[in-house]
């Protein structure tokens, strides 16, 4: 019995080693590998997509060139290389600066966006004056006192920090204008929290609680008699 064997079609064999097919998928291949090379140094290691302009908004008390300096960000840093987190960590240690947010944009812009501080008192430290913000903190020294801010005068110890946050509290809710009429804001725990106005009025304010209530029936207390205003119970304010 006979076995007659099928010729293999031309087109259907394998290219052959050294043959001019394979030559062509070595060459193509070198050719892919090649452009993925260059692709990858001139977006990650060239400076053709590096940094060209770093961009700073949200600035009021600083410059833009003393939070470029803090940001530390190099001429021609590749975009994809950068480590934003640590320029943001660098820029958050500006004690005037509340938070930051570092983005970037191809082909060559760095965008650092910062919320500063902002000061809402003060307190008094021997010939010096700490700025406060709404959270507490001490973030800023002055040799003058600030004119239209509160001082804060509250007792030092294990419990400064708790009573300071809870006056800082208080002088965050007050209406930028009632605030610059306030001489300074004085507690001894964070209960007996008393303003002491430019006027020699008193408002006793009681603790930090419902602090917005308050704030908000103060004016229209202050614009009626009396030299002492109790908003400690805010739905039964008096005035005497």
């Amino acid at each position: 019995m006979s076995t007659t064997l099928q010729p293999r079609r031309a087109g259907a064999e394998p290219p052959q080693p050294g043959g001019p097919a394979h030559r062509k998928l070595v060459l193509a291949a070198g050719g892919v590998v090649l452009v993925a090379a260059i692709l990858v140094w001139v977006i990650a290691f060239s400076s053709v997509f590096g940094v060209k302009t770093v961009t700073v908004r949200g600035n009021h008390a600083l410059t833009a060139d003393q939070i470029r300096a803090a940001a530390n960000i190099s001429d021609g840093t590749p975009l994809v290389r950068l480590d934003a987190a640590a320029a943001e960590h660098r820029v958050q240690a500006l004690p005037d600066v509340a938070s930051v947010t570092i983005s970037t944009s191809f082909p060559s812009t760095v965008l650092i966006a910062i919320t500063e501080r902002v000061p809402i008192g003060y307190v008094k430290h021997g010939g010096s004056f700490d700025l406060v913000d709404r959270t507490g903190d001490q973030f800023h020294t002055t040799s003058t006192a600030p004119k239209t801010l509160p001082l804060f005068v509250v007792p030092s110890g294990s419990d400064s920090r708790t009573t300071g946050g809870a006056v800082a509290t208080v002088a965050a809710a007050l209406p930028a204008k009632i605030r610059a009429e306030v001489n300074s804001i004085q507690a001894l725990d964070p209960t007996s929290i008393t303003l002491l106005l430019n006027d020699q009025r008193v408002v006793v304010w009681g603790s930090a609680d419902r602090s917005a209530d308050k704030a908000r029936i103060l004016p229209a207390l202050l614009a009626g008699n009396g030299t002492t205003f109790d908003l400690t119970d805010p739905d039964q304010p008096f005035a005497r």
